[in-house]
């Protein structure tokens, strides 16, 4: 999908941009003291200040100013309007007298008929015009509009859903983060020990140099990796904060997650199977193509006769002060269409709009199926290795335990107690980054069949550790 692949740009630019500022020793500064932060919290936080919804919000409301606009087509319009007009022209200054109710018998003389006198009309009235049938088009604009506030309202809740899958990876990965630098810090703990040991056994002789200096590669690549989890940590930390819309440099303590990672096989196989047509993604696309066929039969009904009344009240005077003629208006407007060289034109667009929408909507429907199945089969291999990832983990942490005595006994090697305490960190990260994946893998299910939800996040908590 293609919100994955921004995901993964996301954070993977985002840690490349912030790395740079952290101290030159790899360290972070002095924090202040840290404060306790839930998933649930978290969630709520970033779905909160998430930019992208607050449009997807805003996009919601102007679709139904649209929709006010549209039904505003059922009601007559009422006007004020007033003028103020000079003219010697003898049509005008006739239409004036009479409107007026100042003729007199004298304004047939033909000399005041071919050159009358300067004459001025003052106007002041009311109009109004009465919508009786405008062949379907307010119906027609008032149902695409109501679609279109539809599809806004379910894009709100499909990038509300967003805000919830990037709010969920970004703390897993930070409370992953946290656990592997505390494990990091005791294998460098212990593999500093080792070192300071072997220091001692290298002067009386009892350590061959190879040894020691190949030990001192494996120490210091163990170095390295805690540097750059220092630094990975710090990155982790300023984009949690923006996510939230906090200071960069607020502190943060996260909650572990309860529950064993323990899924049922049947729930697993539900949250990847079916849930295409619920997503609200699917249901805003489907609502624009309800608008679209509102505005392809609007497009056809142009050819339709139209009916309306209108009516007037106007008062004329010569000045203000004068009583002046009242005169009203009333009746009633058709027209029929003959020819429109545009309309075929524009139903050709139509039809092309909506079926152009129709196989985007078809092609988003496969895509959606295809991740599914992608990442179900990701969840189920992570499902199923969970143990031995955790079974891997615990061996070597035995066989690190094992190793100390004897190499203390002088049976085994520097380099073979290095080589184990680099095996038991691999393993120990890789089962970690497993559980995080199970954890995002389910939520991504969730999010794929239009399921995930605040109410989720509760649930969620029970599928990692």
């Amino acid at each position: 999908m293609v919100i994955f692949k921004r995901m993964c740009f996301l954070w993977a630019g985002l840690l490349l941009v912030l790395m740079p500022a952290v101290h030159a020793d790899g360290m972070t500064p002095v924090a202040a003291q840290a404060e306790s932060l839930t998933l649930e919290r978290f969630c709520e936080k970033v779905v909160a200040y998430y930019p992208a919804l607050q449009a997807a919000h805003a996009d919601v409301e102007v679709a139904l100013g649209r929709q006010m606009q549209a039904k505003a087509g059922f009601w007559p319009s009422l006007n004020l309007s007033a003028g103020y007009q000079v003219s010697e022209e003898p049509v005008n200054v006739f239409g004036m007298l009479l409107r007026q109710e100042r003729f007199t018998a004298s304004d047939f003389d033909l000399k005041h008929l071919n050159t009358p006198r300067r004459h001025q009309d003052i106007a002041a009235g009311v109009h109004a015009e009465i919508p009786l049938w405008d062949a379907m088009q307010t119906i027609y604009r008032a149902r695409s509009a109501a679609a279109e506030v539809k599809a806004g309202g379910m894009a709100e809740v499909f990038t509300r859903m967003e805000a919830l899958l990037v709010a969920q990876d970004a703390f897993v990965n930070a409370l992953t983060l946290d656990r592997l630098s505390l494990v990091l810090e005791e294998v460098l703990r212990r593999a500093a020990a080792d070192m300071h040991k072997a220091v001692e056994l290298k002067e009386r002789g009892m350590i061959l140099g190879a040894d020691y200096y190949a030990a001192r590669v494996m120490h210091g690549e163990l170095m390295r990796l805690s540097h750059d989890m220092e630094r990975q940590k710090h990155a982790m930390a300023v984009l949690v904060n923006i996510l939230m819309g906090e200071s960069g440099n607020r502190v943060w303590s996260y909650v572990p997650l309860a529950g064993d990672g323990h899924v049922p096989d049947g729930e697993a196989r539900d949250g990847a199977v079916g849930g295409v047509d619920r997503r609200p993604d699917i249901l805003a696309l489907e609502a624009r193509l309800e608008a679209l066929d509102s505005d392809l039969r609007r497009e056809r009904s142009t050819a339709w006769p139209s009916l309306g009344a209108f009516a007037s009240a106007v008062n004329d005077r010569d000045r203000l002060a004068v009583p002046g003629g009242n005169n009203f208006t009333v009746g009633v407007r058709a027209q029929m269409p003959l020819f429109d060289p545009g309309r075929s034109g524009r139903l050709k667009e139509a039809v092309a709009q909506r079926a152009r929408l129709a196989s985007e909507i078809q092609t988003v429907k496969d895509d959606l199926r295809r991740a599914q199945a992608e990442e179900h089969a990701r969840y189920a291999a992570l499902r199923d290795n969970r143990g031995v990832f955790q079974a891997m983990a615990d061996d070597a942490r035995e066989a690190a335990l094992l190793m100390e005595p004897l190499y203390n006994e002088g049976r085994k090697s520097i380099v073979d107690l290095m080589e184990m305490r680099m095996a038991y960190w691999q393993a120990v990260q890789a089962n970690e980054k497993a559980m995080a994946g199970l954890r995002l893998a389910r939520a991504r299910l969730l999010f794929l069949s239009g399921e995930l939800s605040v109410d989720n996040v509760v649930l969620l908590k029970e599928v990692a550790r």
